[in-house]
């Protein structure tokens, strides 16, 4: 049995040690179990510690407050002061045998055969998983392949039709529906094949009409319509549909056509180039090769986000440890949670059938980046965190905290190690493949 000490904290804030033992009494992989033992004598001054902050707030007739004798302050709040010290005591004890038996839980722990009672030691186990020791490997010299995209003109007309599209002009018109148009629809939904969608009316609903973006039954049900008239519109939505409302999917649509509207784009002109607003330029010849170089730093960004994903891949395995069992199912039962909220008829099995392997791949990639980070003495400095927290928009709900900016630098370090000591080859991209679009 090896003695150790944890740290308590007075009222006042104050830190001191409190005296325990603790062993480790089981081990089963991942999995360990410590036995704890507080002394009487360390029981008893947290019971004193306890009844005294009773003792200063409590209200007795007859006393002022800290007035009143102890005995009558132990007998009334005997129940709430057993409970506080329990309360208190178990969390620090626990604390304490961990840092003292360098153990790194994962989870929550559970307690078993907790024996507490005044005037006698403190005893209980505590049954958890560890962080996994493992010594990682195979993260140098990995074979990547990179893909080269030559940006056409082809590619530089797309994206300048994108930018007159967000300058176009929106005009009412008396006339049917034709294809780029924008239309406004109220719609009501009739029928929900897998029951998700809670709400039957959608008003004021915008649909562009445009074969390259429209999904083709709304094409094919709009196009042809006029203002004021009503049919019926099945939408059959993929199984990758990002909303999860209508992923694999079939809706039946009462459709009321409110208003059509052509839009217009201007002329790819030199006057509209001199009109791009946040830009100085001159001529259509500059906005054009502004778009190009835009597209080739954007390709080369997707690029190198491929070798990245590549590079994780190949370190994954190269070390597919096993991943702690309870840990595991915790995160799997925080997702199915998650999924049934949204839609009560997914099952836990297809969750873990789904999730699983996604969760163990993410936390071997976890795990081997704090062990690569470690080894080559990879660091984030506070400063550097500080300069992502000032770029941040400071209105912006969503800005991250500073834990997960420090670990999002971290990663990208280690992304910069593994890509600095790989064989990277680079292959050509076929012009009808392409990695993003412009």
């Amino acid at each position: 049995m090896i003695e150790v000490c944890a740290l308590r904290q007075t009222a006042a804030g104050e830190w001191y040690p409190m005296e325990l033992q603790a062993t480790i009494s089981k081990t089963d992989g991942w999995k360990r179990t410590i036995s704890v033992t507080v002394p009487a004598t360390e029981v008893e001054a947290a019971f004193s510690a306890t009844a005294e902050k009773y003792r200063q707030k409590a209200k007795i007739p007859g006393f002022r407050p800290g007035k009143a004798p102890m005995a009558m302050i132990a007998q009334r709040f005997a129940a709430e002061i057993r409970q506080g010290v329990l309360e208190t005591m178990v969390p620090e004890a626990f604390d304490g045998a961990l840092r003292q038996l360098a153990l790194a839980p994962l989870g929550t722990p559970g307690l078993s055969d907790v024996k507490f009672e005044r005037g006698t030691p403190l005893t209980f186990d505590a049954n958890f998983e560890i962080r996994p020791q493992v010594d990682i490997t195979g993260y140098k010299g990995l074979k990547l392949t990179r893909q080269v995209y030559e940006v056409t003109d082809k590619d530089v007309d797309l994206a300048l039709e994108s930018v007159r599209d967000g300058a176009a002009t929106i005009t009412e018109v008396q006339r049917p529906a034709r294809e780029g148009d924008v239309v406004t629809c109220d719609l009501q939904k009739i029928y929900d094949k897998l029951n998700r969608l809670k709400q039957t009316q959608f008003d004021n609903f915008k649909i562009e009409l445009r074969s390259d973006r429209t999904r083709p039954e709304w094409f094919k049900g709009l196009v042809g319509m006029t203002v004021g008239e009503g049919k019926e519109i099945e939408i059959v939505y993929p199984a990758d549909e990002p909303d999860p409302d209508l992923a694999g999917n079939t809706v039946l649509y009462r459709v009321w056509l409110k208003s059509v509207a052509q839009k217009t784009l201007p002329v790819a002109a030199d006057e509209f180039a001199r009109s791009v607003p946040g830009m100085k330029l001159e001529s259509l010849a500059e906005l054009r090769e502004l778009l190009r170089k835009d597209l080739a730093r954007r390709m080369e960004g997707a690029a190198r986000r491929d070798l990245q994903a590549q590079a994780r891949r190949g370190v994954v395995a190269a070390n597919s440890f096993s991943v702690p069992a309870g840990f595991l199912q915790d995160h799997l039962d925080d997702v199915t949670k998650n999924m049934q909220s949204r839609d009560a008829t997914i099952t836990a099995e297809q969750v873990r059938a789904h999730f699983e392997p996604l969760a163990v791949e993410q936390f071997r990639w976890d795990y081997a980046t704090a062990e690569i980070a470690k080894r080559e003495n990879l660091t984030v400095t506070k400063a550097e965190v500080d300069a992502v927290v000032q770029s941040w928009p400071p209105n912006d709900r969503d800005k991250p905290d500073r834990e997960k900016i420090h670990w999002s630098l971290l990663e990208m370090k280690v992304y910069d190690l593994l890509l600095s000591n790989a064989q990277i080859e680079d292959v050509q991209y076929a012009p009808q493949t392409r990695i993003i679009k412009p």
